[in-house]
């Protein structure tokens, strides 16, 4: 009896465990969807709490496609996609690009199977003005054999057009009277609306005045022996922008308006109230801008930001989390994957197949006729 006709032969080439395992790797996928991926142990403990982050530690769930079970699938899928190949493996023509279509799957699952066995995952968080020279995978060190530089971080936020600066009037003030509003017994009206970019000068309504907004921000404090206005941290916690009027004699004023306390005014300013309505500022860019070191020396410098990672020594660096409170550090992913080139080649070897099966094929079925 040859092996195609034994009990294990047939089970391997069964199409039936094809759809099998394809089901139970696209669960396990889905899985490492849902649940973050090679994030810091603090992640996981603040959303999962400690017997939360070690159950899924233990499961090898925080590393799914790394896990030896998940590896193991795979193998499988493997082994039952070589099954039915030699079992359908004709040098024909005519089915030359279902072969190459085939061969193009068992080289990507080649070249994930070494990453997974032979790559490395995980993170690393470097101070600004600090070096770092390894990553944490799985609670253990990794050491790179260069060292990363944080020199600075850079973090921009996209204006929302929601927000805005209003400015309100009494109604019994000249200010309204000009810009067309009727006299009421209500105490005042909305007369503008501005934006709060910076720079930009606007017009309060059809009343001579002119704002413009200088400087925003996010957690507003006064320090006590400057005098200055500064920000306590990168949080909204305290919202405030700095406001320049001009009135129609070009005499300028600037004053502060804050979100969360409307009413904190030094003085009436040209007769208006002034209303900051803060809508939450999205994070528009985070840049790291780091410098790689070996062996005492600089060898070259890069910007590291969101789908722009630095590639070193087989190792791709992404910009991963940064410190919302002070922004004094960067959190970088780390990944060395050595099966990428087969992955690529494995795509190359599918577009191929699918041509030989959609173009090349067809045609020579026709010739023969």
């Amino acid at each position: 009896m040859s092996i195609k006709q034994g009990n294990v032969w047939r089970f391997l080439s069964s199409i039936k465990l094809a759809i099998w395992l394809i089901s139970v790797i696209a669960a396990l996928s889905l899985i490492g969807t849902l649940i973050p991926q090679n994030q810091e142990p603090a992640f996981y403990v603040e959303k999962y709490g400690s017997s939360g982050y070690n159950a899924l530690l233990t499961a090898g769930l925080t590393d799914v496609y790394a896990s030896w079970w998940f590896i193991l699938f795979l193998t499988l899928f493997s082994l039952n996609l070589t099954a039915c190949l030699l079992n359908r493996f004709s040098l024909k023509s005519r089915s030359l690009g279902t072969l190459i279509c085939h061969v193009s799957i068992l080289v990507i699952l080649a070249g994930a199977l070494i990453g997974m066995l032979f790559g490395q995952k995980g993170y690393m968080r470097i101070e600004k003005g600090q070096e770092a020279s390894f990553f944490i995978s799985q609670n253990k060190q990794v050491n790179l054999g260069f060292s990363i530089r944080l020199n600075d971080f850079l973090y921009s936020e996209s204006l929302n057009p929601k927000e805005k600066l209003l400015v309100y009037c009494d109604k019994k003030d000249d200010c309204c009277k000009k810009a067309g509003l009727s006299q009421t017994d209500a105490d005042r009206e909305l007369i503008s609306e501005i934006s709060t970019e910076i720079g930009v000068e606007s017009e309060i309504s059809d009343t001579g005045y002119k704002v413009r907004v200088l400087r925003y921000l996010p957690d507003f404090t006064m320090d006590t022996s400057t005098k200055e206005a500064t920000s306590r941290s990168a949080k909204a916690n305290n919202p405030a922008i700095e406001v320049e009027i001009k009135g129609k004699d070009g005499a300028k004023e600037v004053f502060w308006v804050f979100a969360r306390f409307p009413d904190v005014h030094q003085k009436k300013i040209g007769n208006f109230d002034f209303v900051y309505y803060w809508v939450g500022r999205q994070p528009d860019d985070f840049v790291s801008k780091i410098t790689v070191t070996k062996g005492g020396e600089d060898v070259m410098s890069r910007d590291i930001r969101v789908n722009y990672p630095l590639q070193f020594a087989g190792y791709s660096f992404f910009q991963s989390g940064y410190d919302a409170e002070h922004l004094n550090w960067t959190g970088l992913r780390v990944v060395k994957d050595p099966g990428v080139g087969l992955v690529y080649s494995g795509f190359g070897l599918l577009i191929l197949g699918l041509c030989a099966r959609f173009y090349v094929s067809p045609f020579m079925g026709t010739s023969r006729k």
